[in-house]
């Protein structure tokens, strides 16, 4: 007994003086501040976050950060739910197709450039790159890009061969171009149906209105929403173009539609010979399916009035507003901390930031996918930062269908689309 107790007193008086060591490590009027962090799933990027949260906490032991990892198709509610209670995170990790309705609900701090090392917005663009335009907003920054992308479209090397076609050659390189690859790709029964098809839009998330949609249209010269005034627009003549496009695909030339498996997973299964929506990033699925893949840029229209692809997005790492001010300040010394680490996030993660260290790797200088990536990447723009995004896009899609699938009258419904959408902005 008399051991145990010296032992438990010994351990005590230990622990007094870890606590004394760390005291006398913190500045004059300094506390501690525990800072909690949500991230989304991603199994590769889990290590490193625990690898980089280690180093930080040891050089900055007045600051604690606790992980919270949650399943990626859940993350976005969660959030919600917290932020709506007040009880959301200090620090978390989001795409930016969200930043609208941070905004608008007053949940993102602006950078503290002194907490960042920094002087100026100037200063941290030389450091992240473009990517971080995409968490800029009237001129203020709020976050540091953790993964910045952007689409290829990929072909299945083997059903392009046996269609006597070579990507290399025959990648289309207008939309017009790319009904007439996909009709020789298409392999249909005897009723006419594709069981093989060349190309088809993804249509199994409103977000790819955004992405796909929105880009066809901004490509036309046309603009669905503009993000400074929130004022809408889905009746103009880019916005008619591109779903009339879309309509001719299904109704027309038969070539695809919503009723049909989504287009990554027919990719992947050998039912799809042109998947638009992947990029570098997709190498490893392609592999583990044993397709043999190329890339090519996305197609333009051919009287594009701009030169860009599909929309670019990226994932932050932002600051909780109605944190307190130690808080706040200790969270973008993490964050800055984090974002530092953007060859490890590629190297071991395989996301890309625009850092000019990640764009120095050999293994993005002499990689040609990499290279046609990112000259995409250049040119792309983002999709509309604003408040509901989420909910227009599935009104988007309702009314998508409406036309293509129903048949309805396009003027009226994109007529109804204008209402329903400016409603859905200004109630946020």
């Amino acid at each position: 007994m008399k051991k145990q107790m010296h032992e438990l007193m010994k351990r005590y008086v230990l622990g007094l003086i870890m606590l004394a060591v760390v005291a006398a490590m913190l500045p004059a009027g300094a506390r501690a501040v525990t800072l909690e962090l949500w991230m989304h799933d991603h199994p590769p990027r889990i290590p490193l976050d625990k690898k980089i949260i280690d180093e930080f906490e040891k050089a900055n032991p007045d600051i604690k950060v606790n992980l919270t990892i949650f399943p990626y198709s859940t993350f976005d509610q969660r959030l919600q739910v917290a932020f709506a209670g007040g009880q959301g995170p200090a620090v978390f990790n989001n795409v930016s197709l969200n930043l609208g309705q941070y905004m608008a609900s007053h949940i993102l701090a602006p950078a503290d450039l002194k907490a960042l090392g920094v002087s100026s917005n100037d200063e941290l663009t030389a450091k992240y790159g473009v990517g971080l335009n995409g968490a800029t907003i009237d001129g203020k920054v709020y976050g540091l890009p953790t993964e910045v992308s952007d689409y290829l479209c990929a072909a299945n090397n083997k059903l392009w061969k046996a269609a006597g076609l070579d990507p290399a050659k025959d990648a289309p390189k207008t939309w017009d171009d790319m009904v007439k690859v996909s009709e020789k790709l298409t392999q249909r029964d005897k009723s006419g149906a594709p069981v093989v098809r060349g190309f088809d839009f993804n249509w199994t998330d409103p977000v790819f209105m955004w992405l796909t949609f929105n880009a066809m249209v901004d490509q036309a010269g046309g603009t669905m929403v503009n993000e400074a005034t929130r004022k809408v627009d889905f009746d103009s003549k880019e916005v008619k173009k591109t779903m009339q496009y879309w309509s001719d695909w299904v109704n027309v030339h038969k070539l695809g539609g919503p009723q049909y498996t989504g287009s990554r997973d027919a990719f992947l299964s050998g039912q799809l010979a042109i998947e638009c929506t992947v990029g570098p990033w997709f190498d490893s699925q392609f592999e583990k399916a044993g397709i043999s893949y190329s890339f090519f840029p996305i197609p333009r229209w051919a009287d594009a009035v701009n030169d860009r692809g599909f929309n670019t997005y990226a994932y932050f790492m932002m600051v909780n507003a109605n944190a307190d001010e130690a808080t706040r300040a200790a969270a973008w010394k993490f964050v800055g901390f984090y974002a530092s680490h953007s060859v490890d996030l590629f190297n071991e993660a395989g996301l890309f930031t625009t850092s000019p260290e990640v764009a120095a790797l050999k293994g993005v200088t002499n990689d040609p996918v990499m290279q046609m990536w990112l000259a995409e990447l250049k040119k792309a723009v983002y999709s509309p930062r604003i408040p509901g995004l989420n909910e227009v896009g599935d009104a988007l899609g309702r009314a998508r269908d409406r036309i293509i699938l129903q048949h309805e009258d396009m003027d009226k419904v994109l007529s109804d689309l204008n209402s329903e959408a400016q409603d859905i902005i200004a109630r946020q």
